[in-house]
């Protein structure tokens, strides 16, 4: 009778001593994992303080670019601007942005109103999306009141408020990832022509030929490239300017003179920050000329 319970103590033993190696072992590995996840959060706290130093500087490049005109021939967009901190490496390129309608310059200050200017490139694009009627629903939903526009649909889920993202155009039934962004039978969508960050006025030095194209009828496809091309090659300053370019009808230049503008208020910053290591993070900030704050930030 002794002998079993020495045994049965030695077994109770050993079942406590595995028991104890068992909880040191999943203690040392939660203890290395968790180590782990706060090196990894601290990392990503450096890399993206260097990020933001980094933004502050090409902020303050863009505010000192007072030429009148933004475009990619300009050497601060058309070349990688490179910086350093510490032992941290920037890669920088900086894209001038302005060039689509801008959801904050698509109605007037009333909030209601879509602006005349833009109302026949608005009804184009959904023609093309093959959606025309809902130019109307769109607008009832970011428009600020509660009044059903002709054609227009009034919906409880309507947020009546401009927009920050485009996706929150998904709230409405028939708005989907391929009406946004495209599909693949239709490479593009809404977001071709419409953005969030912008103003009132397009750029035209940095406008795609289709976005041009879609703001009258009498600026043919074949114009707005011409527009483009003498764009790439001698960026336009001024309506007098616009005015003198071949393949431009002259005409519409008062038209619509307030919805173009030669430069751009916001602007898309892409970086790599990477580390002695080789380490890397990429960001893509959208900045606003002549504000201190940050537009967007995507890591």
């Amino acid at each position: 009778m002794r002998r079993e319970s020495n045994g049965f103590i030695l077994v109770s033993v050993l079942l406590a001593a595995t028991m104890l190696l068992t909880s040191a072992t999943a203690f040392a590995w939660f203890a290395r994992t968790e180590a782990r996840i706060a090196a990894s959060r601290e990392n990503i706290l450096k890399f993206r303080g260097v990020a933001e130093i980094a933004v502050n500087a090409l902020s303050k490049m863009i505010n000192d670019d007072k030429n009148g005109y933004d475009s990619m021939t300009e050497e601060l967009y058309a070349r990688t601007t490179k910086l350093s901190v510490g032992n941290y490496e920037i890669n920088a390129q900086i894209r001038p942005l302005n060039d689509k309608i801008s959801v904050s310059g698509l109605l007037l200050p009333d909030g209601v109103t879509i602006r005349s200017e833009y109302e026949t490139a608005w009804q184009r694009i959904w023609e093309e999306l093959e959606l025309p009627d809902l130019a109307a629903s769109v607008i009832d939903f970011i428009d600020k009141d509660e009044s059903q526009k002709l054609g227009g649909a009034e919906r409880e889920s309507n947020i009546n408020r401009l927009v920050s993202d485009l996706n929150e155009l998904k709230a409405m039934e028939e708005i989907n990832d391929g009406v946004l962004w495209g599909t693949k039978e239709r490479a593009w969508g809404l977001a071709r022509y419409l953005d969030v960050p912008g103003g009132q006025k397009i750029n035209i030095n940095v406008a795609r030929p289709e976005m041009l194209a879609k703001l009258d009828e009498a600026l043919s496809l074949s114009h707005a490239q011409n527009i483009a091309s003498y764009a790439l090659v001698s960026p336009i300053k001024s309506i007098e300017e616009l005015r003198r370019v071949p393949g431009f009808p002259a005409s519409l230049a008062t038209k619509l003179v307030n919805v173009i503008g030669f430069e751009s208020t916001h602007f898309l910053l892409s970086l790599n920050v990477r580390d002695k290591t080789g380490n890397q993070r990429n960001y893509r900030v959208v900045v606003q000329r002549g504000s201190s704050g940050i537009f967007s930030w995507e890591e």
